[in-house]
């Protein structure tokens, strides 16, 4: 084989990667709901053992890596497939945070022109539904100086 061909292969294979996990996380994996969802042990991370929170690493539709903080410890939680907020912090499961019903809504990204966004959205922390759609703001957005 060609020297072309391993180059041309080395640079579509990473983009077919990239693009399947992508639209895996924007069609809920292609419609299965299927998810990996992976995470290690405890590590001490130096924070107080008071203190408790959730940290993206990478957030992108189809990938997650969150660092779950809970008591002056971490772990990373993985997701891949059919995304959704992290839901594996035992000091937020304490609180009564991932039981009953619940909704998690935002802004993922801004499209050019200002006028658009992406949103996500999730019920009982399921997988994150995208959809396109005109810019909500809270109040009306204060006059052009």
């Amino acid at each position: 084989m060609s020297g072309r061909f391993w180059a041309a292969l080395a640079v579509l294979a990473p983009a077919l990667g990239v693009t399947l996990i992508l639209s895996a996380g924007m069609t809920n994996a292609y419609g299965s709901g299927t998810q990996l969802h992976a995470n290690a042990g405890w590590i001490p991370d130096g924070a107080a053992a008071d203190t408790f929170w959730d940290s993206p690493f990478i957030d992108i539709p189809g990938l997650s890596v969150y660092a779950v903080h809970c008591h002056g410890q971490m772990r990373p939680d993985i997701q891949l497939g059919a995304t959704g907020p992290p839901h594996s912090n035992p000091c937020y499961a304490s609180m009564g945070m991932y039981g009953g019903s619940s909704d998690q809504f935002g802004v993922y990204m801004m499209l050019p022109g200002g006028n658009n966004a992406i949103y996500r959205s999730s019920v009982n922390y399921g997988p994150w539904t995208y959809y396109t759609g005109p810019v909500i703001y809270e109040s009306s957005p204060p006059p052009a100086s």
